[in-house]
């Protein structure tokens, strides 16, 4: 079956155009991307999805010390310096911030959107700030396909009440069990809705990958798909974590949440979809950063040796 991908941006006026109303017919081959955030949700209290980050962009410098951060996209922390994000996050104006993920900040901890900040690499009871230390999207990325990417940090997270890790699902399978997904939402679809400053929190329903698939007409073992008659994602908060319990997959540990999904794109008269994790546990576990760090020391080991004979040939001649 031919996987075509086209949005149809939907206004039944000009007025009363509502900017996330996109249908996503088919699966690939867009330049329109719907970024979702969580509707109908509830705040969250601090502590309760502490795997939760916010991959914050610069928006206002006042000084040098101190800059105005806002939300980009969501992500999961899954060990002591990665984090697990959609890969789309990095995507816009030609790929600038995976070319450039420097200027990016991960916080977590955190149950606030927009905050003013130093930026430096901080730990402390109520947040931690690091800098992102290298982006890795994956190598057949074309959104929604493969819409998934790892984040290193340059210092490991301190596990604290408020901020912790969760497990990547291993086993293909459909979830049943008690699902929410989190992120800086807003409390409808309508252009008046404005995204929130706080943390929400929403109970999500996911859709058999069968019916799934019979909906979307295609194959959809790679993502997951949600009903979105009532919470739900909308636009602006992609890379979140669609997290469940009593899932039954080997690598649930008791009352802790799995990370099942990632936040990727919805629409309006299908469903919400996510990446489903298990479809890329081996990429995930591939890119454990062992690899990263043999790269570097490579690196530092060539540069090493080029100085050493820089200074060599100088002081011969």
């Amino acid at each position: 079956m031919f996987r075509y991908i086209i949005f149809f941006l939907t206004c039944f006026s000009q007025m009363n155009c509502e900017s996330d109303r996109r249908v996503i017919t088919t699966l690939k081959y867009s330049k329109f991307r719907v970024k979702p955030t969580i509707v109908n949700g509830k705040p969250a209290i601090k502590g309760q999805i502490p795997y939760l980050v916010s991959i914050k962009q610069p928006v206002h410098s006042f000084s040098p010390g101190r800059i105005t951060w806002r939300n980009l996209c969501g992500g999961s922390i899954i060990d002591e310096l990665r984090v697990l994000t959609a890969a789309h996050c990095f995507e816009g104006k030609g790929f600038y911030y995976a070319k450039h993920s420097e200027k990016l900040r991960v916080v977590a901890g955190t149950l606030r959107n927009e905050m003013t900040h130093s930026g430096e690499t901080d730990t402390n009871i109520i947040n931690q700030w690091r800098k992102i230390k290298t982006v890795i999207l994956h190598q057949n990325f074309y959104f929604p396909d493969h819409d998934i990417a790892i984040v290193f940090v340059d210092e490991a997270w301190k596990f604290l009440r408020n901020v912790d890790f969760v497990t990547p699902a291993s086993k293909e399978k459909d979830y049943f069990g008690l699902c929410v997904s989190a992120g800086f939402g807003q409390p409808g679809h309508g252009p008046r809705n404005v995204v929130s400053q706080i943390l929400l929190i929403a109970p999500i329903n996911i859709i058999p990958q069968m019916l799934c698939s019979r909906l979307w007409e295609m194959n959809m073992r790679s993502f997951i798909c949600s009903d979105s008659s009532f919470t739900d994602v909308a636009k602006g908060d992609s890379g979140g974590p669609l997290a469940c319990k009593e899932t039954s997959d080997p690598k649930e540990k008791p009352g802790k949440d799995l990370l099942v999904g990632i936040v990727s794109g919805k629409n309006f008269d299908k469903t919400t979809i996510y990446t489903r994790v298990s479809a890329y546990r081996g990429w995930i576990d591939n890119n454990d950063g062992n690899k990263l760090g043999i790269q570097l020391n490579f690196i530092s080991i060539i540069t090493t040796v080029m100085s050493i004979y820089i200074l060599f040939s100088y002081t011969k001649k």
